[in-house]
């Protein structure tokens, strides 16, 4: 089965393509494969999911109640502290560290940790990180070990 293409999608919706691409990467999942990218995974029923990375660092998010935020930062040195106000967003899970798998000095913090929140209802709050290293025996300086973006849910 692997290895086969299948020619007869360009007649799928995009929602049958999506649940086409899931089953196919459950087939390798044992073979090492790469979870699907943000911008591929399914999102809630009743809206989108929106990834918040370092970029977003000082940003404000427009979102509305039943979306799903993603806060994906890129060192394993961070902390999430979560949302300020949780009627607004609610962790979905604990955050996730995931170390990278090669390619990395000891002590030098590679990967990312992740959490996801539910916009559970209107009204807006900050979603913080905090971290003291910035690297092998480096100390942030400056903004580089804080974090924060504003949400702002409507209905």
């Amino acid at each position: 089965m692997l290895g086969t293409t299948y020619a007869c999608v360009g007649g799928m919706s995009n929602r049958a393509r999506l649940v086409l691409a899931v089953a196919a990467m459950g087939l390798v999942a044992g073979c090492g494969a790469t979870p699907l990218p943000a911008a591929m995974s399914p999102s809630p029923a009743t809206g989108h999911v929106y990834v918040a990375t370092i970029a977003d660092n000082g940003t404000t998010l427009s979102v509305r109640v039943g979306d799903e935020l993603k806060v994906q930062l890129n060192s394993t040195y961070w902390t999430i502290q979560g949302a300020g106000n949780t009627a607004v967003l609610r962790a979905v899970q604990p955050a996730v560290v995931s170390p990278a798998s090669s390619g990395c000095v000891p002590g030098a913090g590679c990967g990312t940790v992740t959490m996801v929140f539910e916009v559970a209802g209107a009204g807006s709050t900050d979603v913080t990180a905090s971290r003291q290293s910035c690297g092998e025996a480096m100390r942030c300086t400056g903004g580089d070990g804080s974090f924060r973006v504003s949400v702002v849910s409507t209905p």
